[in-house]
């Protein structure tokens, strides 16, 4: 039997729990790809990284790497116990920006997820609000789907979220903002912009771009088509903000909420009242478990100041 075949038995030594250190070079390596690279990193020996590494592997009693051409190749059990170090460090970040913010008035992490529609024009036109009174506050914004929303707050990941429906979990509090119309935007030859209205009967024949059932614009559609559309939607999308960018490229008509057309992208288009008048909702979400932070607080009243502010087309005068 091979010398180094050790890590291939379970010895008496395996099962015994890593260290922390013995968790780091392991880390380290995953992250290098080599012994020298682990140790650079660590700013330690060559050397030390392996006595280390085999000293975790005879604990363990399997091998963590193959050794190839001098290469080291991970096991598939070295990727399994990657992915939870991460969790572990992902941890341990956490803290540290708690720990960082803590000690700084005004200042600190916030942590702002919502839907990509409202990252258009909301989230930045309430952030240019926030910041100047929170000019030292660091934003972490992530655009997620309505389905990734509630798994952000349980996993530490968002202290405030904007999205079109309330994520349906025991741990999340939920308010409604505001109401926001649905119009119709279009490419600028097209043979609705010559309709002051869109009503359901003109998609009956046009190529148009529409929602899956269960997304928010897709419920939302719901009064506005009745029994639903005529004509099935040639391209379906589940975020407005891609069905502005491809009413940009010419695709067709699509039904969008407001919030989700910037000025410019209405430049380019031509933008229409449905009727019957349909429309979605805003809604703001935190953790019930905690108080949400004063960050989260003070970003939610730069949030309503600025639905309260702002100019946008409505029903009655998108034409």
């Amino acid at each position: 039997m091979e010398a180094d075949a050790y890590a291939d038995e379970v010895g008496p030594s395996a099962g015994r729990p890593l260290n922390l250190r013995q968790i780091e070079v392991f880390r380290a390596i995953m992250m290098a790809g080599s012994i020298s690279g682990a140790g650079r990193m660590l700013h330690v020996s060559q050397p030390a990284v392996s006595r280390v590494l085999a000293l975790t592997e005879s604990r363990l009693g399997y091998r963590l790497f193959e050794r190839v051409k001098s290469r080291l190749s991970p096991t598939a059990e070295a990727r399994r116990l990657y992915a939870e170090v991460e969790q572990v460090y992902g941890g341990i970040e956490r803290v540290n920006d708690l720990a960082a913010s803590l000690g700084q008035s005004g200042a600190g992490m916030l942590k702002i997820v919502a839907s990509a529609s409202f990252g258009q024009r909301l989230i930045p036109m309430a952030l240019d609000r926030f910041r100047g009174r929170n000019a030292d506050a660091r934003v972490d914004y992530r655009s997620v789907t309505f389905d990734e929303l509630a798994a952000y707050f349980l996993s530490g990941k968002a202290d405030i979220g904007i999205s079109m429906q309330p994520p349906d979990h025991p741990n999340l509090t939920s308010v409604r903002l505001a109401r926001v119309p649905v119009i119709c935007v279009m490419p600028k030859n097209h043979p609705l912009a010559s309709h002051q209205v869109v009503h359901p009967e003109d998609f009956a024949s046009a190529a148009w771009i529409g929602y899956p059932q269960d997304t928010p614009l897709g419920h939302a559609l719901k009064p506005f088509f009745g029994a639903g559309p005529r004509c099935a939607a040639a391209v379906e999308v589940h975020s407005p903000v891609t069905a502005c960018s491809f009413v940009q490229q010419g695709l067709g008509p699509a039904l969008v909420d407001a919030w989700c057309v910037t000025p410019d992208q209405a430049a380019h288009m031509v933008l229409r009242p449905i009727l019957p008048e349909a429309s979605v909702e805003i809604w703001a979400t935190h953790s019930n478990l905690s108080a949400p932070p004063l960050l989260a607080r003070r970003f939610l009243a730069a949030v309503k100041k600025t639905l309260e502010a702002a100019a946008l087309p409505t029903q009655a005068d998108v034409a």
